[in-house]
Parts: structure tokens; C-alpha cells; sequence
């Protein structure tokens, strides 16, 4: 669960067309692991590059607000409504097309899914 006490948080880019949000120490953390890859590692550095080269700490205006990033609404593809996500310690937020879209793409993978899942004893 995303703990915003404060109202600050962290938003990124994701590697699906959706932003991510994550509370600052949960950032913290993942960042800290990323950043201690293999700087020879193309890989590595390509992760960092986009996750910390696209992501913003934010926070909630009176009204519970944010203002999204240019830069990240045009990667996700969000203009003025959006859906929030839980996907565990993190939010994801998307455009409600993007989201429908993907939905029913996953929905034909479903079963390829469900036995991945199976094989990780889930």
C-alpha cells in the first residue's frame, strides 16, 4: 500500500504506457537498487536513464490534486481524466482508453498468464 502521509510522492514513467506513483521511501529503495547495477551494463544504464530521468516528486494541492508532468502525460497519453491502479506498494495511473485497451488485450493472454502464475506456486 502507498503510504502519502504528507502528500508527496514520487511519479514516474512505467515501461507500459501508464505513470507510476510511489510513496518517497519505496522510490528510495528501488532507486538504490537500480542505481547499483553494473554501470557496463547497457541494460542497467538504460533503466536508469528512463526511470530516474522520468520521474518527478509531487504533491497534492488543497483539493487533492497534482499537477502531472508534460513530459509524463505525453508518455502516458493522459489529458484530463485519468484512472488510478493499485498494483501493490505502488499506483499506476492511466488514460481510461490506454487502460480499456489494454484490458482486453490481456484478456486473450489470460490463460497464458494463469499458468505462468501456476509455475511460480501462485
Amino acid at each position: 500500500m502507498i503510504d502519502i502521509e504528507d502528500g508527496t510522492f514520487v511519479l514516474a514513467a512505467s515501461l507500459d504506457p501508464c505513470l507510476m506513483a510511489s510513496a518517497a521511501a519505496s522510490w528510495r529503495r528501488y532507486t538504490e537498487k537500480l542505481t547499483a547495477l553494473a554501470e557496463h551494463d547497457p541494460n542497467a544504464r538504460e533503466a536508469r536513464r528512463w526511470y530516474l530521468g522520468n520521474s518527478f516528486t509531487v504533491s497534492l494541492d488543497g483539493h487533492g490534486r497534482i499537477l502531472v508532468p508534460p513530459a509524463l502525460r505525453e508518455w502516458a497519453g493522459v489529458q484530463r481524466e485519468v484512472t488510478w491502479v493499485g498494483v501493490g506498494e505502488r499506483l499506476e495511473l492511466w488514460d481510461p482508453e490506454r487502460l480499456a485497451a489494454w484490458s482486453q488485450e490481456f484478456r486473450s493472454k489470460v490463460a497464458g498468464v494463469a499458468a505462468w502464475l501456476a509455475g511460480k506456486g501462485l
